[in-house]
């Protein structure tokens, strides 16, 4: 642009086979290019740090992408200094550090992506400046401490991704202000605490995932408003418990719900089908659910039920695609003992149905198998002594077919062979026909 270069696109490219011996993060002849506005090496091998010059010579850089280049080293502060940068990339190398708090000077930041890191320390509280920021991903890193609060104040967020990393403290209420918010993920991290009612303001949120931390409590009924636009809830591995909000069976645009491996109990919903819902995928195992299976099961493609307490009899629905072990269900294989199900429905003022059958001391499904184990072993040994039977009276039948046919037949000798020097001439011929039927040699 008027005779100056300020973009220079490097990505995906191979080094030569000279380079590769001993690759570096050597680009010093970009301190030439004084309006470079662009830089994008994304994928292209530049092991060692980032230079100090970055951000001292390249002021007028709006893009930064350095994404799986194996850059190492620390951050440096100078990146501070690049106040006009809307995008930094430095995902999926091997920074180590603390981010830098000068990056809160960032005003015009608009994507800042720091995963896939070894980064420590906790989350600058300077980031809370970064008013612009559309999507903030600093997951997978070894980052600690608890989530700014003031990131709730970053109202134009649209991704805000911590998961994976080492975080503590409990969720703050504030992030329930990002009413721009698509997708919020704080998964696999040490979060404690409940769910905060504030987080009923994310009205534009499709995905929600808490999955893999030491949340408790119950759900609040509000956490879900409609209409809901959410298509993804993760609520996996925590340790959640009471009912789970009705409004959840029937998010029209719900592609999966994981609320696996945690304490919730209560019935399933017994609800009519919404024509205009998408099918979904639905894990709720590993909880306490019991009672029967219900239509609602109808709007999933597949589900995981196991690890609950349902009862009942399997509807022809379910059965295709759903995986039902560690229950008490009828006629099925691998169900709870009759102890343990009685026991759980008799702690909620319950009865249990018994496995179906009356006054049945084990699931229908473990009486079959042992039924049908004495029926294979009754019929193998039966069938033995049968074939040795036949095959006894098979041979006295041959023995006595021969003493017959030595009695009603003359035994005719007809001698040894000559003795002779050589063998005889392949083409000569014995007639055995004059010999009559039965004959000894």
């Amino acid at each position: 642009e008027n005779g100056s270069v300020t973009s220079i696109n490097i990505s995906g490219f191979r080094r030569t086979r000279v380079g590769k011996r001993n690759p570096q993060f050597a680009v010093d002849s970009l301190a030439n290019f004084t309006r470079l506005v662009s830089f994008n090496a994304s994928e292209f091998l530049l092991p060692g740090p980032i230079p100090d010059w970055f951000g001292q010579r390249l002021l007028t850089l709006q893009v930064l992408d350095l994404r799986s280049c194996n850059v190492s080293g620390v951050i440096p502060l100078s990146i501070g200094n690049l106040t006009n940068l809307t995008a930094l990339y430095l995902s999926d190398n091997r920074l180590t550090g603390q981010i830098p708090s000068t990056l809160g000077r960032l005003l015009s930041l608009l994507v800042l992506d720091l995963s896939k890191n070894s980064l420590t320390g906790s989350i600058p509280s300077s980031l809370v400046s970064l008013r612009n920021l559309t999507s903030l991903d600093i997951s997978l890193n070894k980052l600690t401490g608890s989530i700014p609060p003031g990131v709730g104040s970053l109202l134009k967020l649209q991704i805000l991704n911590l998961s994976s990393n080492r975080l503590t403290s409990s969720i703050p209420a504030q992030l329930g202000d990002l009413d721009s918010l698509v997708d919020l993920d704080l998964s696999s991290n040490g979060l404690s605490g409940s769910v905060p009612r504030d987080l009923r303001g994310l009205r534009n949120l499709q995905t929600m995932d808490f999955g893999n931390n030491g949340l408790q409590g119950s759900l609040p009924v509000a956490l879900f408003p409609s209409p809901s636009q959410l298509r993804i809830i993760v609520l996996r591995n925590n340790s959640f418990s009471g009912d789970i909000p009705e409004v959840l069976w029937s998010l029209p645009e719900l592609n999966l719900l994981d609320i696996s491996h945690n304490n919730f109990t209560g019935m399933l919903l017994n609800s009519t089908l919404n024509d205009n819902a998408t099918a979904a995928v639905l894990n709720i195992s590993q909880n306490k659910f019991y009672g029967g299976l219900t239509t609602v099961l109808r709007r999933f493609i597949s589900t995981d039920l196991s690890g609950n307490y349902f009862e009942g009899r399997v509807p022809d629905y379910a059965h295709d695609n759903a995986f039902l072990s560690t229950n008490c269900l009828q006629s099925v294989s691998s169900q709870r003992t009759l102890t343990e199900c009685v026991s759980f429905y008799a702690e909620r003022g319950l009865s249990f149905d018994n496995f179906g059958p009356p006054n049945s001391t084990e699931p229908p499904a473990t009486e079959s198998r042992r039924s049908n184990r004495r029926i294979i072993i009754l019929a193998a040994v039966l069938g033995g002594a049968g074939l040795v039977v036949l095959l006894m009276l098979l041979l006295l039948v041959v023995l006595c077919f021969r003493k017959r046919s030595t009695r009603n037949h003359r035994g005719i000798d007809v001698g040894a062979v000559p003795a002779r020097e050589t063998s005889p001439s392949p083409v000569e011929e014995i007639n055995f026909s004059s010999l009559g039927d039965l004959f000894t040699y």
